[in-house]
């Protein structure tokens, strides 16, 4: 098993950094431009572009530049408000409020109607300094019930005016220096690492990877075709904090393959929040089957030790399947399987989830999240409409409905509107 899957890692890297490196020639630029939008938030590779809003005259790079998103519905699963899995605590923001069984879709946790998952505002400002160097600062601020993704689980913004299902966020606030191709920046910063495809979900996956960094991170984009991305990490979920042990070396490389094929990897190796040893990894394969239809492949892995005992092993697959229908609907289907090893009990976690991508006043792209040095753009075009269905299905630990079930059905509908 370690002789195949060592293999299989120098394979992947192998495939990355054959040469020619920046073959121009493999990059079809109108296929790539859609397919990385969609991908800015999610693999490391894509948070090598600065996409700030562009200046309208000279004067406008002296001001803050401001992007505001709304985001609401409606989220219930087939147990009703009453069944849901037990209070426990979430690193980076409040426990698990009520019990509406909806742990592991990460969305709508209380189960007792219309939410406001988000009050985001985002702003950027970028200081023109000599030749092609920018100076820029960026700070996101959101409220909501998605608060308790995002807030730090220290003394920066954790549990900031929660009350109830609400809560207040800093999900972003970081300095950055660089120029077109090369930029470092230092802060807190949202780059969490999933498949590129969760992006137009509602609900989450069950990728391991953190929702917020507290760090530094450095990204070169030699060309179209390639992009690193190297970096320290105070720990997932952290900010600000002097007295966190937490330290992590985060290293990433994305390479377009193909016109149509794009690989990338991410690592991160070190220490976290109470393990001595913490070593996980991220391969992502994007693929365009056809002018409408695109296939994320993501294989994740993450081992945590104390000593020589392993605390916690895991690994998933993510497939995600986005088909647009016509100019104003797309529609996505993600296939996922979970396996974590806890204490010698091995957890399996299946999901099928059907969701629809709605832009009935304007012409419908493929929808991407915030990504680091970026403005928070939720979606092209001023109203999203979301409706989803999902299946979960737990084996060795029964999720649902005050862990009796194990399995669930649940869905929603969620408006998104920027203005």
């Amino acid at each position: 098993m370690k002789k195949s899957f060592a293999k299989l890692l120098a394979l992947v890297v192998s495939a990355l950094l054959a040469a020619p490196v920046c073959a121009q020639e493999y990059v079809d630029s109108s296929y790539s431009a859609q397919a990385l939008a969609q991908a800015a938030m999610n693999a490391p590779e894509a948070v090598v572009h600065v996409e700030l809003p562009e200046a309208e005259d000279e004067e406008d790079e002296d001001k803050w530049n401001w992007e505001f998103t709304v985001q609401s519905g409606f989220w219930a699963n087939q147990w009703g408000a009453t069944g849901g899995v037990q209070e426990y605590g979430v690193a980076g923001g409040w426990e698990h409020f009520g019990q509406g069984g909806n742990s592991s879709t990460g969305i709508n946790i209380d189960n007792t109607g219309f939410q406001l998952y988000e009050l985001y505002a985002a702003g950027s400002r970028k200081y023109k300094l000599n030749c092609d160097w920018n100076f820029l600062v960026q700070a996101d601020f959101l409220y909501g019930t998605d608060a308790r993704l995002y807030q730090s689980g220290n003394r920066f913004d954790y549990m900031a005016l929660s009350k109830g299902q609400y809560g207040f966020a800093i999900p972003q606030l970081y300095a950055g220096i660089g120029t077109d191709t090369f930029n470092v920046i230092v802060g807190k910063f949202t780059c969490p690492v999933d498949n590129p495809g969760d992006a137009f979900f509602v609900s989450t996956s069950y990728n391991p990877w953190a929702y917020t960094h507290m760090g530094a991170l450095a990204t070169w984009d030699p060309c179209d075709a390639v992009s690193f991305s190297c970096g320290w990490m105070q720990g997932w979920d952290e900010a600000f904090d002097p007295d966190s042990d937490s330290s992590l070396a985060w290293f990433g490389i994305g390479r377009q393959l193909t016109q149509a094929i794009k690989l990338s990897y991410m690592m991160y190796a070190g220490n976290m929040q109470g393990y001595e040893n913490t070593y996980s990894h991220c391969i992502v394969l994007e693929t365009k089957l056809s002018d409408k239809l695109t296939y994320y492949l993501e294989y994740d892995f993450v081992s945590l030790f104390n000593g020589d005992d392993p605390n916690t092993k895991l690994w998933g697959l993510n497939n995600s399947f986005i088909y647009e229908i016509n100019e104003k609907v797309q529609a996505g289907l993600r296939i996922e399987y979970q396996e974590e090893l806890v204490a010698d009990e091995v957890v399996g976690r299946f999901e099928a989830t059907l969701g629809y991508s709605i832009s009935p006043f304007k012409d419908c792209t493929p929808r991407h999240k915030r990504s680091c040095m970026s403005s928070c753009r939720l979606m092209s075009g001023e109203l999203v409409i979301r409706p989803e269905l999902r299946y979960d299905n737990w084996n060795g630990a029964n999720g649902f409905n005050d862990e009796s079930k194990p399995y669930q059905f649940s869905g929603g509908v969620i408006l998104d509107y920027i203005f």
